[in-house]
């Protein structure tokens, strides 16, 4: 018996050059963690941040590759990413907060013991109302809809059809990923709103480098490690700032005392976070000036080298 030859022709597997190989492992990754997360069946601490991660990371592969992607589809995607990332936004925040206002107020041994129970219990009540939010939101049709969405899009087809992308094309996307950080850094931001622009830009590049840190280790070993002091240091930064916004609009259930005493700590707390991200991002555009040095000769290379 012959077998049919659209069989045969269908069922072999399609060439994938490297640069193209080692994005659309990337993107099944966070589809894989993504997928895990999606059902958020009891919205505890590890699934809500699991999934904002994994959201925000495949978010961000989809834009810095999207030269190689079936551009309605990962329009969409992306759209529908964005979504399932802003729900759990409320959770994530409020349980950052909590631990943040309850570990500061550990440390001033001033403020009394009633006044401790009493911020513990406000901040306990709004992670709860955070995540009664959450729970109204994923019985609503609309949550469905994102679920199935999500799903569908995920367990599709390859999103790349630039399967000939070479390693070269690919680290020439990377490299095109960092002009809105280096930009940023190159400009020394001061501003709460700058430091944060700045944050969510060394995230794209980061999300974007991983998957090829291993052509210069070195160098994005070092570069991998100082954006992530970056980005922690200025992730604190505003978090103390998101957390003196709740006190000042929550004073009078603390009490006027206690919400004055926490404000000082928290202003003493983003002067030095922000000393601390000025220093760290320094240091970012150093190590990704070396990053690009290092890595110049893979971006260089002609489409000869294609795997």
């Amino acid at each position: 018996m012959v077998d049919n030859p659209k069989t045969a022709i269908a069922a072999a597997p399609e060439p994938v050059a490297d640069g193209a190989g080692r994005v659309m492992a990337a993107i099944r990754e966070q589809q894989r963690l993504l997928a895990g997360a999606v059902v958020l069946p009891s919205a505890g601490v590890e699934d809500v941040h699991r999934g904002r991660v994994a959201a925000r990371r495949l978010r961000s592969l989809l834009k810095t590759f999207r030269p190689l992607l079936e551009p309605r589809r990962a329009r969409l995607y992306r759209m529908d990413l964005r979504s399932f990332a802003q729900a759990l936004g409320g959770v994530r925040e409020a349980d950052v907060r909590r631990e943040l206002l309850l570990a500061v107020a550990a440390k001033d041994e001033s403020i009394p013991p009633g006044d401790r129970k009493r911020l513990e219990q406000l901040l306990d009540d709004a992670c709860i109302a955070a995540r009664d939010a959450l729970h109204r939101h994923q019985g609503e049709p609309g949550w469905a809809a994102l679920r199935r969405a999500l799903e569908r899009l995920g367990a599709g087809e390859d999103l790349v059809v630039e399967r000939e992308a070479t390693l070269a094309q690919a680290l020439g996307l990377v490299a095109r990923s960092w002009k809105r950080a280096a930009r940023r850094l190159e400009e020394e931001p001061e501003s709460a709103v700058e430091l944060h622009e700045l944050r969510l830009a060394l995230k794209h590049g980061r999300y974007a480098l991983e998957p090829f840190a291993d052509l210069a280790p070195r160098a994005s070993v070092r570069l991998i490690r100082r954006l992530r002091e970056a980005q922690d240091c200025i992730g604190e930064h505003r978090d103390t700032l998101l957390a003196d916004h709740w006190l000042r609009s929550n004073e009078r259930l603390l009490g006027r005392a206690l919400a004055a005493r926490l404000a000082e700590d928290l202003g003493r707390r983003e002067r030095v976070l922000r000393k601390r991200a000025d220093r760290h991002s320094r240091r970012v555009l150093v190590a990704w000036q070396d990053w690009r040095a290092a890595t110049r000769r893979l971006r260089r290379a002609s489409n000869r080298g294609r795997a």
